[in-house]
């Protein structure tokens, strides 16, 4: 198990985690030998991946760390489905805006993978307290919905905080619908309520390729009101 982590990491890490939520995406040297990587000096026997916020500071380093490499931006949704998940599976760690400073933060890929799902949810609620309202794409058949995969036989109401966001999400089963704008009050007071009768769940930020983040609809109510929720508990 990797250790502690000092203030300077703690730090580090969650200024990279806001970093790669804001901007959807982390960026990655690759090269002959694979993903850029460091042996950790705090964990021996343990390779950590590098990655960077910064595109410029992934170019810095890219001849340093690697043969013929390859500088790239990763979606987050890949990063957390795929890279994330591949480094869980061998035992790597992985290292936060890697500098060749003295004290480097080195995380758990598990670790990460649930501070990156944190952070999206806290964006989502203040973007959509920002903007007074949610999207969702319906139909005539009515909304987006997904099958929830750690509750049996539930569904789950995809959410966005912006149109642009939703409207990425017009692909696939999806590609015949529409963007609509459902404002706040009514997504806290109606939306909401009406699918916890249905004992359905919400996915705030969906996208496709990483496991989405399912949360309750009562709880969802919580995050966004809690003044409110208390009131009427």
């Amino acid at each position: 198990m990797h250790g502690a982590m000092r203030i300077p990491e703690l730090s580090q890490r969650d200024r990279f985690v806001r970093r790669a939520v804001a901007q959807k995406g982390v960026w990655t040297v690759s090269g002959d030998e694979g993903w850029a990587h460091v042996t950790s000096p705090g964990s021996p026997g343990r390779d950590v991946t590098l990655l960077w916020t910064a595109e410029s500071e992934a170019r810095r380093w890219a001849d340093v760390l690697a043969t013929n490499p390859c500088v790239e931006l990763i979606p987050l949704n890949e990063f957390v489905a795929d890279v994330l998940a591949k480094l869980a599976e061998v035992d790597g760690l992985v290292g936060l805006d890697w500098s060749a400073d003295p004290i480097e933060c080195e995380v758990e890929p598990n670790d990460l993978i649930a501070r990156l799902r944190h952070e999206g949810v806290e964006s989502f609620l203040q973007r959509i307290r920002l903007e007074n309202s949610v999207w969702t794409l319906e139909d005539a058949d009515g909304p987006a919905l997904l099958v929830a995969s750690q509750y049996a036989n539930r569904l789950m109401l995809a959410c966005w905080a912006s149109r642009a966001e939703a409207e990425m999400r017009i692909e696939g089963p999806w590609s015949g619908m529409l963007a609509v704008e459902i404002p706040l009050h009514n997504f806290v007071y109606a939306t909401l309520p009406w699918l916890a009768e249905q004992s359905w769940m919400v996915a705030p930020g969906y996208a496709p390729g990483s496991d989405a983040v399912e949360l309750s609809p009562l709880d969802l109510i919580r995050r966004i009101e809690p003044e409110s929720y208390a009131k009427s508990a």
